[in-house]
């Protein structure tokens, strides 16, 4: 199992990273917010543009905004016993900690 979650985290990184392409908007930002629970809407809010660059549901909203699936880029990048598990497990990232960023990707 700790070779298969080596792969989904390599893979979900690769997927992130693509983020470096374009630019993150606050056109983005104020988008993604207006579907989250209020709570999590002013609490994201408060803490801005910079700090939601390095939440994963943002990166993964704005590159699926732009037609980077991450369904398609984990199928094509792992495994079938890694895709398998990354999609039973609810197609979580690994163990990417939660400050991870795309603009400073662990090699």
């Amino acid at each position: 199992m700790p070779d298969l979650l080596t792969e989904i985290t390599h893979a979900a990184r690769s997927y992130y990273r693509q983020t470096n392409a374009f630019q993150l908007t606050a056109t983005d930002l104020f988008d993604w917010k207006a579907q989250l629970s209020p709570t999590r809407h002013a609490d994201l809010l408060a803490r801005g543009l910079a700090v939601a660059q390095t939440e994963v549901a943002f990166l993964r909203y704005c590159l699926e905004q732009r037609g980077y699936s991450m369904r398609a880029h984990m199928a094509e990048n792992l495994s079938v016993a890694a895709f398998d598990l990354w999609e039973q497990h609810h197609e979580f990232n690994g163990d990417l900690p939660d400050h991870f960023s795309p603009l400073f990707p662990v090699s």
